[in-house]
Order: C-alpha cells, then sequence, then structure tokens
C-alpha cells in the first residue's frame, strides 16, 4: 500500500501530461463552441429583427474564444487579481508563506506540499473551464439567471487556485501572529 507521499509524486508526475491534454481538450471545445456561436449567429439572422436576442450567440462564440485561449485568460486572470503576469510555480509557496509553510525543514513535507500545491493549481485550471461553461449557460436559456452566479464564482476560485502559492501568503499575512507587537 502507497503512503500519502508516493500518490502525490505519483499525481504530481502526470501533471505534465494532464496540463497538455486538458489544453487540447479545451481547443477542441473552444473550435466547436465557435462554431455553434456562427451557426446560431447565421440562424438568428435569418429569422429576422424581433426574433430574439443576440445574446445566446455571441456568448457561445465568447465562451469559444475564451476556451481557446485559456493560458492567456489564466495569464489575465492572475494580472487583474494578483499583479503577475504568469501564476507562480508551486515550489514558490515557501517564498510567499515563510511564517507558516516556509517553516517546514523535512524534505518529505515540502515534497508533499509542492505536489499538492500543484495539484490544486491544476484543479484551479478545471474550475476556470467550468466557469466558463456556466457562464454561457446562464446567457443561453431561462436557466441563465441561475447559472451566472455559480459561473462566476468558479472564475474567481479557480483564478485563486491557479495562483495558489499567493493566495496561502496573502491569508497567511492576514491570519499570522508572528511580527505583530502584543
Amino acid at each position: 500500500m502507497a503512503d500519502l507521499l508516493q500518490i502525490v509524486i505519483r499525481v504530481t508526475g502526470f501533471l505534465t501530461e494532464f496540463t497538455a491534454l486538458f489544453g487540447v481538450i479545451c481547443f477542441v471545445l473552444g473550435v466547436i463552441f465557435g462554431i455553434k456561436g456562427l451557426l446560431a449567429a447565421a440562424k438568428r439572422q435569418e429569422m429576422g429583427p424581433g426574433q430574439g436576442s443576440w445574446a445566446g450567440p455571441m456568448m457561445t462564440f465568447m465562451t469559444g474564444v475564451f476556451f481557446i485561449a485559456l493560458p492567456g485568460l489564466v495569464d489575465t486572470l492572475s494580472q487583474t487579481i494578483f499583479a503577475l503576469s504568469t501564476p507562480p510555480s508551486a515550489d514558490s509557496i515557501f517564498a510567499y508563506a515563510p511564517a507558516t509553510i516556509g517553516i517546514m525543514d523535512g524534505a518529505e513535507a515540502r515534497t508533499l506540499i509542492i505536489g499538492i500545491t500543484a495539484i490544486v493549481q491544476f484543479i484551479g485550471l478545471i474550475a476556470i473551464a467550468r466557469g466558463l461553461y456556466l457562464l454561457n449557460l446562464s446567457a443561453q436559456s431561462a436557466q441563465g439567471p441561475r447559472t451566472f452566479g455559480p459561473g462566476l464564482t468558479f472564475v474567481i476560485a479557480g483564478a485563486l487556485a491557479t495562483n495558489f502559492p499567493i493566495f496561502v501568503g496573502v491569508m497567511e499575512s492576514l491570519i499570522s501572529t508572528s511580527g505583530t507587537v502584543p
């Protein structure tokens, strides 16, 4: 039976391939959404004025663009929320949270934390993609307003997860009592 450290090491060993596969899936989904949006816009144009909103076809097309440009979207969200050009690497968590996580001395503990951070960052990518899909649903039908809030939440939470080392550092500075005068 493998222990937690071995499981995390094995999973993180495949994260590069999973990220590449996820990028390809998002690209294919983006092309599908883009074509679907263009076809819906053509159909809406044929129906004439007063036959519905352009919001559905345009949002479908924009969702396709966002899926195709997902790495750029992640970089933009990182720039918007944390003023970074790219999300930080998983091993930088020790630099951003020196008073809590940075004090870990054991190599096994550090390896485990780096692995878990990398997994959280990958799950953040999935959360952003799910949020985009839910935002697309919000413009499509009567159930739309019910999916806008969760979609926006997934996008924001995914951006926080892809920048997890910085998020942990921010939480440390808010919660930690080290360095404060009583």
